[in-house]
Parts: C-alpha cells; structure tokens; sequence
C-alpha cells in the first residue's frame, strides 16, 4: 500500500497536479504519509518531493495547514536528530522549507517559533542545520504589519523584539550563542536589538572556555556589520583585558601564598595561558580579515584607539596592542593607528613625569600601567606566528625613536619612547630573527637621513650586543652602511664605528671591509672624513690588543705596505689570535703614519686619540713614542741660544690672505707627556725580557724626557719678546699678520698647558722646585692671554659702530681651547683647594694662594662639562673617577667657604660664585647620566659610607646647601652674595627632583624652604624667584600646603597694591620673601606656578573626558572632587592677581594670557558636563561644579573687565612719553585682549547649553559681558542722541570705530580664538592642595579693608538688572535694538 501510495504521489508531483495530490494526501492517514516522509528523508531526491507535497498543501483549510505543520515538525526533527548521517540532505531539506513558509499563517509561524524559544528553554542546545529555518520564520513574522500573540495584537517588528527578548533572557550554552548569532545575522536586526544581543554576548563569555571564544566572537562580528562594530570590539577587548588580569592576579597570588607552588597547579595556569593566547590570536585574525572587507570596523576601531589616548591602561593591553598593530598591517590604516598608539605612549609618559611631580595627581588618577611589561607580553606572544604584528612592532619602534630627535628629543616623555624602543626592536629580533633584514635597513635609512641619528646608532649598537650572529647573516646591509660613513658626521661616525664593534670583534669579513672603507676615507677631500678614518683606525688599535712588544723597525715602516699583505683566515665563530692581532696593529701603524702629513685637525684626532691606545694596547707605548718624537723633532729648535725652542714658522704657514695652522703643538705635546707618563707609572708591567728592545725603549724615553725638561725650563718664566710676540702687534682674524699671531699664540698657550700638566704630574706636588716652576709656566701663558685680549681687537671708527653712532665696537671674544686633561686638572684642583694625601702642604699652598690659575682649573672643568652630553657610554665611564674627584673637592669647598669669606673680595666671590655653577652643572650629570650608580657616587662625594639608601644621601648633600645657604643670609654683607644663594636654591631643586616622591627627605626640605620663605626678608629679586619656584615645587611633590598659593598671592596684592588707588589691601605679612623689590620676580614665578597648575586640570580633565566617551570606569566624585579644589585655588590666587595694580611689561602679558587659559580650562570642565548629559541617561551637576561656576563669575569673571580697563589705561599713560613702546605693546595686546575676552564668551556660551540641558540656571553670579574688543565713541553718542531728540523712538545707529563693528567684532573674536586654542594646548605640571569649596570666600572683601564697604554698596538697581540677565539668557534681541539698548546704558553711566 504505501509503496502504491509512494508512487502515486511522485507522478501527481511530476505532474503538477496540487489540488489532485492535495486531497489525495488529506483523505491518506496521517501514519502513511510520515512513512512516505521516513523514506524520503533517506533518498536523494527527498527535497524534491517534500517541496512539492509543501506545495500542494495550501493551508486554504483547517486540516490542510495541521497536515503542512506535521510535516514541518517531523522534517525538523528528522534533520535536528540525524544531521550528522546526511548534512546535505538536510540542509537541502531546510532550504525547502524555508522557502514555503510565507504559505503559514500567523499563528503557525509563531507556533514553530515557540518550538524553538521551547527547546532553549529545556536546557537543550540549538545547534544544526534546522535551526536556519528559525531566521525565515521571524522575518516573515515581522513583516506583517498587524499580527495577535496571546490574544494582544501587535506588529511584526514588535513581536521580533518580544522573541529576541525571549531568548537574550534564556541561558545559552556555546552551542546555542554559535548558531543563534548567524540566525539573528539573517533577521536583519536594528542597532536598538543589537545592543541586546551584544549585551547577552558579553554574559555568555564570561562562563566559556577560551577555545569558545573565537567562533562566537567571529559570528558577533559578522552579526554587526557596519552597524555596531565599535561596540563589538570594545566588548573583545575589555573581555581579553580582564582575563589578562585575572591569570596575572592568580599568579601573583600564588606567589605569595607559597614559595613553593604545587606542580599542578602550575602547569594547570600555564595551560590557561596557553590557551588564552591562541584565543586572542584567532579573534585578531578573525577581526584583521574583517577589517579589509570592512571598513566601517576599521572606522570605529580608529575612533575607539583615538578617543582612548589618555586611557594607557586599557588601550596598552597585551591584546590590544596586538591587535591594533595587526590591523596596521593594512596600509591604508598603518599610519593613523601607528600615530594613535604613539600619541598615547607620549602622553602616558608625560603623565608619569607629572605623577612623580604632583601628589594631586597621583591621588586623583593613581599609578599607570606597566607598559614596557605589556610590551614584552605581546612580543612573547608573537612567537605563535603572529607575523604582522611583528610588522607593526617594528613600525611602532621606529616611530618612537622619531619622537626622540632633534631639541623635544631633551623632554622626559621623548626619552622614555626612545627607552621604550630600545626595548622593543632588540627584543623581537631576538625572538623573530626573520625580520632582521627589515630592522637594519630602516636603521640604516634613518641613521644617514636623520637629523639626529643617535638614538638610531644606539639599537643598532644594542641589537649588534644582543643578537650579533643575527645581524651577521645580514651583513651585506652592514657593509652597505659602512660605505656611507664617509658621508656623515664625525660624532656621528664615531658612535656608528663603536656600536659596531662587537660585530667587528666576530667578523673578520667585515673588519677587512671596514679597512678598505678607511683607508678610502683617509684620503678623501673632506677633511671630517679623514678624521673618522683616524678615529676608526685608533679603534682597531685599542680593540685589538697585543700580548708581545712590535718591534719599532716595523712599527716605523712606511705605509707603501699594502693592507692585502696581511692574509688572515677567520669565520664567525674565530677568536683573533696575538699574531692576528700584532700583524694587524703593524698594519695600522704604518696607515696611521701619513697622519703626519694631513691637516692639524686630521693630527689633532690623531694624537688624542693615541692615550687611549697605549692604555688598552700597552705593548704599543713604545712604538708610539718613537712615532711621536721623531716627528715632534722637526718642530723644535733646543740649541742653548734659543728662548722659544717651538719653531712657529713651521708650524704656521701662510697662504695667500690667510694664516693656517700646520702642526697642533699642543696636541702632539699633551699626547708626548701623556703617553710617556702612563709607561713610567707602569713600566714594569709593559717591559719585556728583550734587552735589545728595553734598550731601545730606555734611550726613546730619555731622549723625551730631556725634551720636556729643555722646554720647561727655557719657557718658565720667559716673557713676551722671549716668546718673539710683539706687544704692539694686531692680534685679529682680519689680515693674514692678525691670524698668524692669534694662531701663534694659542699655539704657545697649548703648548704652556701641556707643560703645566707634566710639570704637576712629575711631582710638582712634593716639590717646591717644580711647584714654582709650574707657577711661572701659569703667569707667562697669563701674559699671552692677557696681551691677546688687549689687542684682539681695535675702536672703531665714526660710523661703523652700533647704528652709525661712533659707538666704540665691542672686542671680539676670542676662544682659548685648553690642553690640560681632566684627571690632571682634577688632581690640581684638588691640590690647590685641599690637601691631597702625599703632598706637602707648604708647597700646594703657593697653588692655593693664586686665584689666577684656580679660576683657570674651574674654567678648563666647566668647558669639560659641557661636552660630556655628546660622549659614548665607555667615554662617560671612564671620566667618572674625575667627575666624582671635582665635585667632593668643590662640595668641600663651598660648604667651608662660602658665606664665610668677606664678601667684598670680589673675586673670592666670583670663584665661589663658579665653583657652585660647576658642582650643580656635576650633580645633575650625575642624576641624568649615572642613576644605576649615584648611590655611590654620593658617598664618595660626601666623604660617607654608611647604609643610607638614596634619598638619605641626597638628602645628606641637600643638609650642605642649606647651612651654606643660610650662612650667606645671615651674612653681615650679604648683597653680593645673594646671587650665590640662587645656585644654592638650584642644587637643592637638583637634588629633590632625584629624591623618591613619597620619603620623608622631601617633606622635610619643603619644611625648611617654606619657613625661610616666611622669615626672610629679601631684596634680591633672583633668590626669591628661586626660593618661591623651589617651595611650590615641593608642595607639589608632597602633600601640598594649600595656603602657600594663596598667601603669596595676598603679599603681591599687598605690596603691588589696588587697581583703584584709594583702595588700601590688607598687609598679611605672613611671607616676608616677598617684598617691593621682589614683588616682580615672586609674580612671574606664581603665574607660572598657576599656569601649571592648570595645565595638570587640563591633564586630569582630558583623561575624564576618555574615560567617559569609552565608557571606561572611574571615579568620578573622587575626580571631580579633586579637580573642583584646584580650581578654587588657582580662582584665589588668580583673584588677587588681576585685582593687583601689575607693572605692564611681561608680567602683564603672562597675567592676561594665565586669564584666557583659565577660562579655556574652566570651558573643559563644562564641556564634560555637556558630554555627561549626552552620554548618561538621567546625570546630575554635582554641588562641587556650581560652586566652582558660581565662584568663577565672582572671583574672576567681575574683576577681570577692570583689570582690562587699568592695562589700557596704563598702556596710554605710558604712550604718552613712549610712542615707540606704546605701538608695539599694541600689537601684542591686540591678540591678547580680544583672546581673553572671547574665551570669556566661549566659556557662557557653554554654561547657557548646559544650563538649558540641565534646567539649572548656572549663569547667577555671571556678568555678562560688557568690554569688546571694538570701542565704543562716547562723543559720537552724544552726537547722535542730541540729533534724535525730535524721535525718540527712532532707530538710529551709533557710530562704532571699524566697519560692520558686530561682524567684526565677530571675527576678531574668532581669530581670538584661534590664538587661544593654540595657548590652550599642551600641559604637564601641577600644585598640589587640599581645600574644601565650602571654606573659601566668594569675594574679594576678606582680603581689603577699605573695599568691603564699596563691595558691598552695590545698588539694588544694579543687582536686579543682572538677575534678570542672567535668568533671560534664552531670549535673543534684535540687532538694532541691542545697539541703542547698550548706547543708552553707557550714557546712563556717564
């Protein structure tokens, strides 16, 4: 029967026949058609046929549409339960049903939809082919325009929503959340159900496993499209941050409940992490293909990046950065996501720099994250084959290193990025070799096209330490890099050659390279390049040491020798033996000899650097001194007859109009002594058993020192006509005659201070014989400079001085560049300021007695100083010995010395004066340069080796300053002193800045400074600049004292005085440090203290504002709090100050330009409301905020207009004996007025928005506005309403200077604005106070005595009419109107 059944069903289907096959199929049982069913569902052509009994059953009646569902569920079913036997059957099967559901009604749809909201709702899981079907059935649904569920009736569109909700409220299982993402995806869903759905999704991460994740994100993102894909991606990445967060946190926990942690444990986290990571690496390639079909993704994601800026912790996430520089795989994104992730580095950075600086902020936004941490993680993480993020870390390093150049390369911010890429490009070549060849041809490219490559040398120095056969299999790029040395700089070229040279060390392919590329350069035309081939060459010497003495015959052979004779055979891997390394040095030796014949700054290299060789290559010493002396012989007349034994016709030639140094006497001598004096000191251990070679060396070192003995005797003591100079003789760049004597005598002043230096290191120190000697050799190279200055220059004559006046010209300053080394000139200084331990006290005192020569010590040490930024590393360490040797002679000094000698020795005071400059210049060399080892260096220094950490030695130092501060304050005739103490003041700000924030040292400096700030009465505006600058520095550091701000304010009030001059202010009295002669100088450093002050607001500011546009968490009343109370600070002190009659000039032009930023600042604050009330449903202005709106109007926006008016009028004043003057502050002021006034304006425009969103009228204590930036004529008023007295009502206009005054005044407004905004940007420093808005006064009355009765004799009149301006700031008047309106006011008040 059923197969009769089965066959008359195919042909009725074949046939077409629906009406026939219909009733056929109603008059069947329904067990025989669900056996036809069972064997269709098994054969191929089971599709076919179920579509057409779904179509022949037309759901015209009753039983046609119950026969069509049973057939809908038994087919559902049959799939649901036996997909896995026939999954293309059974998706075929899905596909015909959902083609003939629109035939159901209403209720069937709903009814099927109910089967699987049911099915959810038994725990079961939805997974499968069948549930494709449940998109088409809810589409259809919500189609219809008027549907009835339960009895209610409602549209599709609100029924898809009930069912969505339906679900979102059921649990999901993964299998659930995986096939009801892409059903939703068919639906079309608006963004309104999206939200739910992503919302739900966000649950259901929360309680899967990680290797769930990436499908169920892959679907969400599909789901989205182009309609929420921010949202999408800000719920990933909060998802993997709290995760990352959460296994750290289990860690470290671990850590700390056992020492010992139990192996399961261990390898169970472990696994987690694993697991989380290749979760996190799926989802980003998942969101990186997406985002190349999907633009809108991208989109979002940049706008996500962007508005995050000021949120490190949540966008410098292990997760996050790999996925941002994985989309920066994609070019067209590279560069804005790159700038982004840059932009928030530097502005973390110099949130940190600010954190360390300000308490307030610490307390108010707390410690950022770790990011060279987060770094690492995801450079570990790359090793999983994460390729393009490689890419983007590599590009990201790179674009640090570019915020490191050029002068911002100095600010804390640019340093940390350069540190940070210092961690980053060595470390993923270390763990992605393959990406070598990309990092050192970028390397490469910036070091040749920077303008400050130094940072680049750097890495590539680190990358050559950290990964050296890495970059050997690179070494074509190495090479190729070499050939352009010719092209760069010297100090350039000195730093590439030393970063190389662990590469050298390994490769003896490259070392024969950099040979050739040498010897090259030493003959090219520039003569910088010669020098770097000098420079090069030396280096070979000193690396490659040599363990038997050369034989001098070779040393001396000439250079026809041919660097190819030397056939060395070395791989990689080789280690360079002592004959490598002596056939080598044998080689240099002989290039180095056509040294010789080069230019004197091509043999000054040369001989500089050859101390240094015979250091690290001692067995070269003698070979080099033979070198040196026979050439020095050529220059040197020793016959008895002869006074000047340096023959300067040879070493000065002339050439046409000009004179030209041939022979630098002074290096050649200074390198002779130098090199002699370090193989007599270690001789034993240079010498070799060869007595044919320590023969040789016996005569070589006599015959020098016989040599230095004839020249410092013949020269001690010689005189100007001994020396062949004439007194009367023109020492000037201006005729070849001028230059040859200049050049002659620096020549003999180099060639004294050789002598000097070998004379004092020869036992000068132990003898009163050489002591003299030494002496004279100082006072004639004294006469030489002394004559030099004389008459280095001539008067000029009437008409070619200043402006054609017959202004005498000022001499021109000519440069001694000093010969005496720095161990040698520490030594000296050392001797002549203390007592060195072996030397007799009777001789140094002659020494100690000659000012002269210890200002010329601390001259030589302070030009030392000032090159010690451009050294390499290894030079930094070896001139530490030196540097700690001045600066414990010179804190020992100053702490004995000064405040204590008769201040009107105008010299003792000066050489004071300079020993404080160099020990400050030495301690902030050691805080920059020297942090892994200032510890030490401050006990050697102090003289203390005790078990104080670092802070108790700054602290220790800093004691110092302060006795010799107050020795100079309480001084008898302290006033030449007073400059000194500034220097003072500066060490001490040195040395709190080094100081941990938070120890006790700090707290108990800014103690000690603010009680001298209240003590002392000074009139040395320099000291008070820098003790106020130093007490509002520690107040930021520390806790702050919210009265200091204030209370300066009050006393500059107080001795500056009123605007009105028959207002008397208060006297505090409470700081005495300000007084009339320092009033000045104490206000520049408060408005700059204020400025900072605000810029820190606009820091804290800006990071609310990203926390609230990405709906991060935060504190907000914590936040608010804090930046309320620094508002009412700065609006206290900055009500003093513009009520203050300010001197004009720059302090007045800082106030105003402190007034705009203000309220730029304030407008920020208001704008965060603004974006509260946009963002938040239901906020509230908090009491905090209209305090400060409130206090704002009174204390600053009602006495600002005056102040305005006193500049202006005081600005004529001074016009009138000054019409120079009077126009250029004009112009200056023609910004700055209508700046400040416009900010005004931008400032109530925001509180009127925010006052109508809030319904909360915060423009109370505001006045309106009443001085523009147009002029109103008062005549021309007058003019008018005397010709309008016939019609009163007439509309007449007022005349106003300027055309279209109202557009005008528009634009000038704008362009006001323009400048503002530039003044706006940029901030980082802070004062730190705790003040409550409730104890603060509003007005201005606390402070004056004469003025409270005036502020309070407001009329009625006056007081109704601003309340009503401010409670009608929604009406709009006419422009005509407005005119007459303000016309009359003005004549009222007249």
């Amino acid at each position: 029967m059923s197969g009769k059944l089965r066959q008359r069903v195919r042909e009725l289907i074949d046939q077409k026949e629906w009406k026939e096959l219909e009733d056929l199929l109603l008059n069947t049982e329904d067990e025989w058609i669900m056996e036809i069913l069972e064997r269709l569902t098994r054969s191929s052509e089971g599709p076919k046929m179920v579509g057409g009994l779904l179509m022949s059953l037309s759901c015209d009646t009753r039983e046609s549409t119950s026969l069509r569902l049973k057939i809908y569920e038994y087919i559902l079913e049959k799939v649901r339960t036996n997909e896995d036997n026939n999954k293309r059957g059974a998706g075929e099967m899905v596909g015909v049903l959902m083609m003939h559901v629109d035939v159901f009604p209403n209720n069937v749809i709903i009814k099927l939809v109910n089967h699987y909201v049911e099915h959810v709702q038994n725990g079961s899981s939805l997974q499968g082919r069948w549930v494709d079907l449940l998109a088409k059935l809810i589409t259809s649904v919500s189609q219809k325009e008027e549907i009835t569920v339960s009895g209610k009736e409602m549209s599709g569109e609100d029924y898809r929503y009930q069912v969505l909700k339906s679900f979102c409220d059921l649990p999901w299982s993964v299998e659930t959340t995986i096939s009801l993402l892409p059903v939703f995806r068919d639906i079309d869903l608006p963004k309104e159900e999206l939200q739910d759905v992503v919302y739900k999704v966000e649950h259901v991460l929360k309680s899967v496993d990680f290797q769930s994740v990436p499908p169920i994100i892959y679907h969400l993102i599909l789901l989205v499209k182009g309609k929420l894909p921010g949202r999408v991606l800000q719920a990933v990445i909060d998802f993997f941050n709290k995760q990352e967060q959460n296994l750290a946190s289990r860690k470290e926990n671990g850590n700390l409940e056992s020492d010992i942690t139990d192996i399961d444990s261990e390898v169970i986290e472990e696994s987690k992490h694993s697991e989380l990571t290749e979760a996190q690496g799926t989802v980003i390639l998942h969101v990186t293909h997406q985002a190349q079909y999907n633009p809108a993704l991208v989109k979002d994601y940049l706008k996500f990046v962007k508005t995050s800026t000021w949120l490190t912790e949540r966008l410098i996430t292990p997760f996050n950065l790999a996925l941002s520089l994985s989309l920066a795989s994609i070019e067209k994104y590279q560069d804005q996501i790159i700038e982004s992730l840059k932009s928030c580095l530097l502005k973390s950075f110099r949130q940190q720099e600010r954190s360390r600086q300000s308490q307030w902020l610490r307390e108010t936004w707390g410690d950022n994250c770790n990011i060279t941490a987060a770094f690492r993680t995801t450079i570990d993480n790359c090793i999983l084959g994460w390729d393009q993020v490689s890419q983007g870390l590599v590009q990201l390093g790179f674009s640090l290193l570019e915020s490191g150049g050029g002068p911002k390369g100095e600010t804390y911010a640019s340093q940390r990025a350069v540190e940070l890429a210092s961690v980053i490009l060595p470390l993923i070549l270390k763990k992605q070799p393959h990406i070598a060849r990309t990092v050192i041809s970028q390397l490469s490219n910036f070091i040749l096209s920077a303008s400050s490559p130094l940072q680049y040398i750097e890495i590539l120095g680190k990358l050559a330490k950290v990964s050296p056969l890495v970059m050997l299999e690179h070494l074509n790029l190495i090479r190729e890099l070499l050939e352009y040395l010719v092209f760069l700089p010297l100090p350039v070229a000195t730093h590439l050659l030393h970063a190389l040279l662990p590469l050298l060390k390994m490769s003896m392919t490259l070392k024969d390279a950099l040979m050739i590329i040498l010897r090259k350069m030493l003959f090219s035309k520039q003569v910088e390049s010669r020098q770097v081939a000098v420079r090069g060459f030396l280096q070979f010497l000193r690396r490659f040491r040599v363990m038997g003495t050369l034989p001098s015959s070779q040393a001396s052979m000439s250079f026809s020798s041919s660097l190819s004779t030397v056939s060395i055979n070395a791989d990689v891997h080789s280690v360079f033996n002592n004959s490598t390394n002596e056939a080598l040095c044998l080689e240099l030796l002989g290039v180095l000899r056509q040294c010789f014949s080069q230019q004197h700054e091509v043999k000054s290299t040369f001989y500089t650097g050859l101390y240094d060789v015979s250091r690290a290559n001692p067995k070269l010493t003698i070979s080099i001194l033979e070198l040196l002396l026979q050439h020095i012989k050529v220059f040197l007349d020793l016959r008895a007859d002869i006074f000047n034994p340096i023959i300067l016709k040879k070493v000065i030639s002339i050439q046409g109009e000009n004179a030209v140094l041939i022979e630098p006497m002074g290096d050649l001598l200074g390198s002779l002594a130098a090199i002699k004096t370090y193989y007599e000191e270690n001789r034993e251990g240079i010498t070799t058993e060869d007595d044919d070679e320590e023969e040789n060396a016996v005569s070589i070192l006599n015959e020098v020192c016989s040599i230095f003995d004839l020249l410092t005797e013949k020269l001690a003591g010689c005189g100007l006509d001994d020396l062949g100079f004439d007194t009367n003789g023109e020492f000037s760049n201006s005729s070849a005659v001028g230059q040859k004597n200049l050049i002659s005598a620096k020549t003999m002043i180099s060639v004294f201070d050789c002598l000097i230096e070998h004379t004092f290191t020869h036992g000068a120190e132990t003898s009163e014989e050489k002591m003299q000697t030494l002496i004279s050799l100082f006072k004639s190279q004294r006469k030489i400079i002394t004559l030099v200055k004389e008459r280095s220059g001539k008067p000029a004559k009437k008409g070619e001085g200043s402006k054609g006046k017959g202004r005498p010209a000022a001499k021109p300053s000519v440069a001694f560049k000093s010969n005496l080394s720095l161990r040698a000139t520490a030594k000296m200084l050392e001797v002549s300021l203390s007592n060195l331990e072996g030397a007799d006290p009777n001789y140094c005192e002659l020494m100690k007695e000659n000012h002269d020569f210890q200002m010329y010590l601390l001259l030589v040490i302070e030009e030392t100083l000032s090159s010690v930024k451009g050294l390499t590393v290894s030079e930094r360490e070896r001139i530490l010995s030196e540097l700690k040797t001045v600066a414990k002679v010179l804190l020992f000094e100053c702490s004995v010395n000064i405040g204590s000698s008769d201040s009107s020795d105008d010299r003792e005071v000066t050489r004071m004066r300079q020993s404080l400059q160099i020990l400050s210049s030495l301690l902030t060399i050691f805080c920059r340069f020297y942090k892994d080892k200032l510890v030490s260096i401050l006990k050697e220094v102090t003289g203390k080796n005790d078990n104080k950490d670092l802070n108790g030695n700054l602290y220790r130092v800093s004691k110092k300053c302060q006795k010799m501060l107050l020795k100079i304050l309480h001084h008898e005739e302290r006033a030449p002193l007073l400059k000194d103490g500034s220097l003072i003041v500066h060490l001490m700000s040195t040395l709190t800045q080094a100081m941990e924030p938070e120890c006790d040292a700090i707290s108990e400096v800014q103690d000690w400074v603010l009680q001298l700030c209240k003590d002392q009465a000074l009139d040395h505006g320099g000291l008070a600049d820098s003790m106020v600058g130093l007490a509002f520095v520690l107040s930021n550091q520390v806790k702050a004292n919210h009265t200091l701000t204030r209370g300066i304010a009050r006393e500059l009030h107080h001795k500056l005085g009123d605007l009105e001059q028959d207002v008397e202010v208060e006297e505090a009295g409470k700081y005495k440090i300000v007084t009339e002669e320092t009033a000045s100088a104490v206000l520049t450093t408060l408005l700059s203290h204020l400025d900072d002050s605000l810029n820190l607001t606009e820091m804290a500011l800006n990071k609310t504002k990203a926390c609230l546009a990405s709906g991060a968490e935060y504190d907000a009343d914590k936040i608010e709090r804090q930046i309320s109370m620094k508002f009412v600070l700065v609006m206290h002190a900055v009500h003093e100050v513009i009520q203050s009659a300010l001197p004009l000039g720059t302090n007045t032009d800082l106030t105003l330009k402190l007034v705009t930023k203000f309220y730029n600042v304030l407008s920020l604050y208001v704008k965060y409301y603004l974006d509260l009330y946009r963002i938040k449903s239901y906020p509230q202005i908090s009491d905090k905020f209209e305090k400060v709106v409130h206090m704002s109007g009174q204390l600053v926006t009602a006495p600002v207009y005056p102040t305005i008016t006193y500049i202006e009028g005081a600005q004529r004043q001074m016009g009138k004996n000054k019409e120079g003057t009077l126009k250029a502050r004009a112009i200056k002021e023609y910004k700055l007025i209508p700046s400040l006034i416009f900010s005004i304006e931008q400032y109530e425009k925001h509180l009127i928005t925010l006052s109508r969103k809030s319904k909360v009228n915060l423009m109370q204590a505001m006045k309106l506005s009443t001085s523009r930036d147009f002029r109103i004529v008062p005549a021309a008023i007058m003019e008018a309403l005397k010709n309008d007295d016939e019609d009163p009502n007439d509309e007449t206009e007022v005349e106003i200077n300027g055309d279209n005054a109202d557009e005008g005044d528009q634009n000038e407004d704008n362009a006001g604005g323009a400048s503002g905004s530039e003044r706006h940007s940029g901030s980082d420093d802070e004062d730190d106070t705790q003040m409550e808005t409730e104890d603060l006064p509003a007005t201005k009355k606390d402070t004056k005595g004469a003025k409270k009765k005036r502020a309070s004799s407001e009329s009625e009149d006056e007081r109704n009419e601003n309340d009503s301006n401010s409670q009608n700031i929604v009406k709009k008047p006419q422009a005509k109107k407005k005119k007459l309106l303000i016309s009359k006011k003005i004549m009222g008040k007249s």
